[in-house]
C-alpha cells in the first residue's frame, strides 16, 4: 500500500470513530431528555390530581346557587343528578380517576373511569361544605379523589 492509500484509511477511521462518537452523544442526550419529560408529565399530573379537590366543588355543574347566587359549596341534589351523567366531555376534564362525595354515609360517584383497569390507586381526601335543598341545611361531606396509575 502506498501513503496516499494509508491516509485514506486513517481518515475512514477517524470518521467512523466520529460519526459513532456522535450517535452515541444523541442517544444519551435522547434518554437524558426522555427521563427529563417523564418527570415534567408525572409532575403535572401530579399538580392536576391536587387541583381537582379545589376544581370540583367550583363547577357549576355541582356549585350550590340559588336566583342566580352562588355559594361556596356543593349541591346534593346536583351531584346526585350529576352521578348518573356519562358524557364523554368529563373524560378530557378528569382523566383516569374516580371521584366520590360521601355526606351522611352515602357515597356519591361522582366520576370513575379506569381505562387501563389498574388496580394502584392513590387517594386525596378534603371536607366540602355540602347544601341540601330538600331539607333546607348544610352538611359537612368528604370529597375523595382517586387516581389510577
Amino acid at each position: 500500500m502506498n501513503k496516499g492509500q494509508v491516509q485514506i484509511h486513517e481518515t475512514i477511521i477517524v470518521v467512523f470513530i466520529f460519526f459513532m462518537m456522535l450517535i452515541l452523544g444523541l442517544i444519551f442526550y435522547y434518554q437524558f431528555e426522555l427521563r427529563s419529560i417523564e418527570s415534567i408529565v408525572k409532575e403535572n399530573d401530579e399538580d392536576t390530581f391536587y387541583f381537582m379537590l379545589v376544581f370540583i366543588p367550583s363547577m357549576p355543574e355541582l356549585r350550590c346557587s340559588s336566583f342566580g347566587i352562588e355559594n361556596e359549596c356543593i349541591d346534593i341534589t346536583k351531584a346526585k343528578a350529576f352521578e348518573n351523567l356519562r358524557e364523554e366531555y368529563y373524560k378530557s376534564i378528569f382523566g383516569s380517576k374516580k371521584i366520590n362525595l360521601v355526606v351522611e354515609n352515602n357515597d356519591i360517584k361522582l366520576y370513575d373511569w379506569n381505562p387501563r383497569n389498574s388496580v394502584t390507586e392513590r387517594k386525596i381526601t378534603s371536607p366540602v361544605s355540602v347544601y341540601n335543598q330538600l331539607s333546607n341545611r348544610y352538611l359537612i361531606g368528604i370529597l375523595e379523589v382517586y387516581m389510577y396509575e
